[in-house]
């Protein structure tokens, strides 16, 4: 029986072997003993939103092979479900993006699959609008979102524009497991993608058509706006959209121009604070009411407020909340229904409640909130739906596409800050007013990474020990409810998460579905901010005392 060093050594022999291409050859062989049990100790799995990692050679990482190995269990999928199969391929900024881009089509093209292939960079919603603009079988976005710049990736959406799941997901997972990249990508590594007749390009007349899609009414805004693309893909469909609208923006210089280097912000999430640190010094300069920055595809978004005392970063429920008040408020339809995460702010249920919209609640992530979001449409139709959202600054505010849109979001939050300013409040006051009528709610959310090549089996292994010894109090509350997504009936997929729940405290324990991360969600309420705060740090620093036993 073979270690497993023998192992991982086998499957480097045998790229360095049968692989033909010799600029990849020379490279394997180039390197170390430690690269080569890091790059072969498993294989990348296609899941939640497709299939994501580290670039670098080896089965277990993001390069020419594994790409191929993915479009070739695409194409067999195409060419089994569809008379004429057809893809749109777009990508992001990212180092090897363009170039994985271009050796998923190849591969395509050979199959005999009609590609519409992104000239230029492209943003994940103009990828996922164009899916339905195409008609298309199915959209390829080359993009590993907010990670770091040592990840790249691969999204897929179905025909309408949805991430995979379900079914699909499990049949194209199956097919990747059977691909063998290493001689699909022998047999089309040398093929001009120029003379493929069932090759057409795609170029920005499509992200001018996705900006067409609302007018804003008032085009002389005194708001100032300074917005970050985060050197990633929003720039052009941002910066068109909101000065068309009217708005004066600001970019920092040093984020404005695309790359998958991300030297001013090494870890370009929205979601955290430190994505602001250039966005916040220009503005503070030219004194701007709001600060916005998106993911390098700029699917996801993030805000800063100026307040009394500085800049304040919106958490992603609170800019949930802020849409969730102004559209429901506005919305008269008798099946008026909104879509978050069960990992979402409990403040949303109070919401919609409180407006008659009906709130549905879906697993963590848009493959399963924009299948929500889409039954519900055709069920109800267009003009009852109000808002999809999930915590991690995840939004989707029009109704003709099914994924997470920072471009619009970004839209959307200008304008209630524009109408705010011009009745003399801020967002801020608008925030403040959604807390005084539902309740002071203060939620954390963070994580724990894990290490090593065992890091993901230490994430499950840390839920499994909350699962056996589970917390009968929180913050000294007794617990009067307990779900288990993986085992209790939720009506909901099975999902390896744990929901604890007192009176006035909601705490929630996930594992990362593309990262070894350990998620909490930890919400508290009380009669003010300041103990609503207090609350849920206690409950955070109580989840993790169990966790180190």
């Amino acid at each position: 029986m073979m270690s497993k060093t023998q192992e991982i050594k086998k499957i480097y022999d045998l790229w360095v072997n049968e692989i033909y291409d010799s600029q990849i050859t020379k490279k394997l062989v180039a390197m170390t003993e430690k690269e080569i049990l890091d790059g072969f100790c498993g294989e990348l799995d296609f899941g939640t939103a497709g299939m994501r990692g580290i670039m670098g050679l080896g089965s277990n990482r993001m390069n020419e092979i594994t790409v191929t190995r993915l479009a070739s269990a695409v194409c067999s999928y195409l060419k089994e479900n569809f008379e004429n199969p057809s893809i749109v391929i777009g990508f992001d900024t990212r180092n090897n993006s363009k170039r994985f881009s271009r050796i998923f089509a190849r591969v395509a093209t050979s199959n005999g699959v009609k590609v519409y292939l992104f000239k230029n960079f492209c943003p994940t919603p103009v990828l996922s609008y164009s899916i339905t603009n195409l008609k298309t079988s199915m959209g390829i976005m080359i993009t590993a979102s907010h990670n770091n710049k040592i990840y790249n990736g691969i999204k897929v959406s179905d025909q309408f524009g949805i991430q995979v799941s379900g079914q699909l997901q499990k049949t194209l997972s199956e097919k990747y497991e059977k691909a063998n990249g290493i001689s699909e990508y022998n047999k089309t590594y040398n093929i001009k993608l120029i003379k493929a007749k069932n090759l057409a390009y795609v170029g920005k007349e499509m992200s001018k058509k996705f900006i067409e899609y609302k007018q804003f009414t008032d085009n002389d805004s005194n708001l100032k706006i300074v917005y970050t693309p985060l050197n990633g893909t929003g720039r052009y469909c941002v910066t068109k959209l909101l000065k068309k609208n009217g708005f004066n923006v600001y970019i920092p210089k040093s984020q404005k121009k695309a790359s998958g280097e991300f030297l001013t912000c090494p870890y370009p999430n929205p979601e955290f604070e430190e994505a602001f640190n250039e966005a916040k010094k220009l503005a503070r300069k030219v004194d701007a009411d709001i600060i916005i920055a998106t993911d390098p595809d700029a699917d996801r978004l993030g805000a800063m407020i100026k307040t009394k005392d500085g800049y304040y970063k919106l958490s992603g429920n609170e800019v949930g909340y802020i849409f969730l008040e102004k559209k429901a408020s506005q919305n008269t339809n008798e099946n008026a229904f909104a879509v978050s995460s069960v990992v979402t702010s409990p403040l949303a249920l109070d919401i919609s409640k409180a407006n008659n919209v009906k709130m549905h609640r879906a697993l963590t992530g848009f493959k399963n909130l924009g299948k929500v979001m889409f039954e519900n449409i055709n069920n109800v139709g267009k003009d009852a739906y109000v808002l999809c959202y999930e915590e991690s600054c995840g939004y989707i505010l029009r109704d003709d596409m099914f994924d997470k849109d920072g471009i619009f979001a970004t839209l959307e939050l200008c304008e209630l800050a524009h109408n705010l300013k011009q009745q003399g409040k801020t967002v801020g006051d608008y925030l403040d007013d959604i807390y005084k009528k539902y309740g002071y709610l203060y939620n954390i959310n963070t994580s724990i990474t894990f290490e090593g090549n065992d890091a993901t089996q230490k994430m499950n292994s840390a839920v499994e020990g909350i699962r056996n010894n589970k917390p009968t109090t929180l913050a000294g509350e007794d617990i009067v409810k307990v779900i288990d997504y993986e085992h209790d009936n939720t009506g909901l997929d099975k999902q390896n998460f744990i929901e604890f729940s007192s009176n006035n405290i909601t705490a929630i324990v996930r594992p990362s579905g593309t990262e070894p991360k350990l998620k909490f969600y930890i919400f508290a309420k009380s009669e003010n901010m300041e103990t609503s705060k207090q609350i849920a740090e206690k409950v955070y620093e109580q989840l993790k005392e169990q966790l180190q036993g």
